[in-house]
């Protein structure tokens, strides 16, 4: 078995003995449960979906992989003293407790995938948490690897603040300043860099669920005809950017 095999069944085997993970599970089937119960009509499902995976998906995502770097930390100077490197360390523990993530957003999507006419919006709508899941989960996993746990958690619940709300905030207030509003370009990417941000707007824009038209757009136009792919690129440049960080910070710290 490789380095990286070992890393990721360890982490998976970890998983199965979590309780929080399986307090998260049976949230998790509650809540869509609920959800589904809750919604007026199939047509309204994927809506209240986008705004439940956004908020609380992310977050949970962010906890989780927080809870996993911490376990690892603590466990840092057994890890290093095998022939394990950091990359392949991040690595394994990104695609194992990545699995449990996604597990935890299968049962949540679970209920509402039973509901005839929506599966292949359902589809479209999951393909998109997935990144945005990755994306959170890897943000934890650094910042439980790399903090103490009081610092860490606090880091995590700023980070995941920053990311939903304070950046667009940000970037709202930099609009009445007026000088951004001059440079359409650049407010688009700041716009869509955010992973919680092309997560949303993917969503509403690839599921039609605002009316949207392009061909008045004067910037920008081939990024929203092809947002799918926008949103996986954004994702996958998230993910490598955070995995370089990773190799780059691990190796540095004393555990």
């Amino acid at each position: 078995m490789s380095r990286l095999a070992a890393v990721y069944m360890w982490d998976l085997m970890l998983g199965l003995g979590n309780r929080f993970l399986q307090v998260f599970a049976l949230a998790c089937i509650m809540g869509g449960t609920a959800m589904l119960a809750a919604s007026p009509a199939p047509e309204t499902l994927p809506l209240v979906l986008i705004q439940a995976i956004l908020f609380f998906g992310s977050l949970l995502a962010m906890l989780v992989g927080w809870a996993s770097g911490q376990q690892s930390r603590a466990e840092g100077a057994m890890l290093f003293a095998q022939p394990i490197g950091p990359g392949e360390l991040l690595l394994g523990k990104l695609l194992g407790t990545g699995t449990w993530c996604l597990v935890l957003l299968v049962l949540f999507m679970a209920p509402a995938a039973v509901q005839a006419g929506i599966p292949g919006t359902l589809a479209a709508l999951g393909a998109l948490a997935v990144g945005l899941v990755l994306v959170s989960v890897l943000g934890g996993l650094l910042i439980g690897l790399l903090t103490s746990p009081v610092t860490g958690l606090l880091a995590t619940l700023g980070v995941w603040i920053l990311v939903i709300a304070g950046w667009e905030i940000v970037l709202y207030v930099l609009t009445e300043t007026g000088w951004l509003v001059h440079t359409p370009t650049l407010f688009l990417v700041l716009l869509l860099i955010n992973p919680a941000g092309i997560f949303r707007i993917g969503a509403m824009v690839g599921l039609e669920a605002v009316p949207f038209d392009t061909d008045e757009l004067e910037v920008g136009r081939a990024i929203f005809e092809n947002i799918w792919l926008t949103a996986f690129a954004v994702y996958a440049l998230w993910l490598l950017a955070l995995g370089a960080l990773g190799r780059w910070a691990i190796p540095r710290q004393e555990f």
